[in-house]
């Protein structure tokens, strides 16, 4: 019996080492993932990911991350599916709650993606991130009043963040203070991102003759193809034809 215990500690002394290394190999190879995925390298980081879910089901960081890299590459339902798992898991993971919003939101199901939103905010009510993205959503629905504060508090904590504050302008202008949307946008990009973004909050207000104005004035800071195309559409709306050298550089690019 003594010599059987003496084997059996041996036996756990010797898997204990072992044992770490691989936990530690794994964390190494999910860091390398996430920094793959800070890069952008969806392809490579959804590699990464699903070699390690295929080795481990259970490891909810890999499957979050999977999760994440098919969101970015278009596979909306694998990705769902990703979420519902790590969230059936770990019901408070507020990331895997705002990713899921996010993604609900890409497909359209915007009532089920604001409560999602609602609910990573509420798990991490200081992170920036999902003030922002729980203000959009707001914004989105209807709601831009309670947007605002929300907007106004991530910026608090990121001030220099150029989508925040973007954003906030939208919200601004989407509640009918278009003198503070112009601020705020100013602040928030080059003076031709400015113009082109409060051309669309007058668009969205159905002002098509401030946003002809402004989207010529941005085409004119920096004569671009989302510049001119936003002129292209509000003369379309309002009936005229395109500036002479809006034309002659478009007819230019074409040959």
């Amino acid at each position: 019996m003594k010599r059987l215990l003496c084997i059996a500690i041996l036996a756990l002394a010797c898997a204990g080492p072992k044992m770490n290394t691989v936990d530690g190999a794994r964390k190494v190879r999910i860091s390398m993932a996430e920094q793959l995925a800070r890069r952008g390298d969806w392809a490579e980081a959804f590699a990464a990911a699903d070699a390690l879910v295929r080795e481990d089901p259970a490891s909810m960081p890999a499957r979050m991350l999977r999760g994440v890299a098919l969101r970015h590459q278009g596979l909306l339902a694998e990705a769902e599916s990703d979420f519902r798992i790590v969230l059936t898991n770990e019901p408070k993971n507020s990331a895997a709650h705002s990713e899921l919003a996010v993604l609900l939101g890409e497909k359209g199901h915007t009532e089920e993606a604001l409560q999602e939103h609602k609910e990573a905010h509420r798990l991490a009510p200081s992170a920036p991130r999902y003030l922002n993205d729980l203000g959009f959503a707001l914004l989105v629905h209807g709601e831009p009043k309670e947007a605002i504060p929300l907007l106004e508090e991530a910026l608090r904590a990121e001030p220099t963040n150029s989508r925040f504050r973007n954003n906030l302008g939208f919200a601004c202008a989407a509640g009918g203070d278009l003198a503070r949307a112009a601020h705020e946008f100013a602040l928030g990009g080059t003076p031709a991102q400015a113009r082109n973004n409060l051309g669309l909050a007058y668009e969205r207000a159905n002002d098509f003759g401030h946003a002809y104005e402004l989207y010529l004035d941005a085409w004119k800071l920096d004569p671009n193809e989302r510049s001119r195309n936003n002129l292209e559409h509000a003369a379309h709306k309002l009936a005229r034809s395109l500036p002479p050298e809006v034309s002659a550089s478009k007819e230019k690019e074409g040959t």
